[in-house]
């Protein structure tokens, strides 16, 4: 049974189309990447499946049952927050949690002390959340929605505000998470930040769904990967470069080459430049492939749709 089944969902305020016919399957067990640039219609989304907007058109069920905002019960098993989680910030982080517990029912609040260790905030619970970084509000936005023990997790932007190793925990949690059964929705702008969680992707674009499938199917269409290049002899790397299929590389203007290397060319190229008696002194990703399909996907329609975007785009500009 499918966690979500959105359909032909709609949304307009007053002049704005912020969701234009979008449908949306998350099954249970399943990590969903919701991705798009700001403005694309992802917090909108959310905001439907957690019945704090109402949509123009289009249905949902959750779970089976038609979503309706009208029955205390319809949200049963859903949980999570949508742009920034808002506490109470003159008292501690436990206290905000007990008083969420304690409007749910009360029976979540034998799970505080467990939630709050799952999201590394144990030491620091019984600070006043006027204290708290950007990052450790997110991670009590996240452990509030744990609060509910969920089946269904809806998370936006969940990473904005934590450093890298915040951003891995989320993900180690998430998907954590996935593998005892629970559907999990997960907004970003940024596709590095969860192409390595995520099971599935809808990219939207102005309201609309440009893309919707499995990671697998993403990668397959997506361009090749780049990477700055610093080596021993740059110009002999070149001409090892202009002999090997899948390759690309052009000098950059900073020293050492920029990259383009198809899935499983970069190491025959790596042990070539071995063989020719070049080292490679540094080899750094500059785009992956999901975040150039990413780009070419939500690129503006005056932007070629074929040609990549963002870091890769000004790498070989500036050469």
């Amino acid at each position: 049974m499918a966690a979500v089944r959105a359909s032909g969902l709609a949304k307009h305020f007053e002049s704005t189309c912020a969701l234009d016919a979008v449908d949306l399957t998350v099954e249970e067990g399943e990590v969903r990447g919701l991705l798009g640039p700001n403005g694309a219609g992802k917090t909108t989304l959310l905001r439907i499946l957690l019945g704090l907007v109402r949509a123009d058109a289009g249905s949902v069920q959750l779970f089976g049952r038609p979503l309706d905002t009208s029955d205390p019960s319809a949200l049963a098993g859903v949980a999570g927050f949508v742009e920034d989680p808002s506490f109470y910030p003159y008292l501690s982080g436990r206290v905000n949690l007990e008083l969420l517990a304690e409007l749910d029912g009360g029976e979540a609040s034998a799970r505080i002390v467990s939630v709050l260790e799952r999201v590394g905030l144990a030491a620091r619970a019984g600070d006043r959340l006027s204290g708290y970084s950007t990052g450790m509000k997110q991670r009590l936005g996240i452990a509030a929605s744990l609060l509910r023990a969920p089946r269904l997790l809806l998370l936006d932007e969940p990473t904005a505000g934590l450093d890298p190793a915040g951003v891995r925990e989320v993900g180690e949690l998430v998907r954590e998470l996935a593998a005892g059964g629970a559907a999990i929705v997960l907004s970003s702008h940024q596709i590095g930040e969860v192409e390595n969680v995520c099971d599935s992707f809808t990219v939207l674009r102005r309201g609309r769904v440009v893309w919707d499938g499995t990671g697998g199917e993403l990668q397959a269409r997506a361009q090749a990967s780049t990477y700055a290049l610093g080596t021993s002899d740059d110009p002999r790397a070149l001409e090892v470069a202009e002999r090997r299929e899948g390759i690309r590389a052009v000098p950059a203007r900073d020293g050492g080459l920029v990259l383009s290397a198809e899935e499983g060319c970069l190491d025959p190229f790596a042990l070539a430049l071995g063989d020719a008696g070049v080292a490679v002194r540094r080899l750094e990703l500059l785009i992956s492939p999901l975040e150039s399909m990413f780009y070419a996907l939500t690129a503006e329609p005056s932007v070629d749709p074929n040609k990549p975007a963002g870091r890769e785009e000004r790498a070989f500009a500036e050469t």
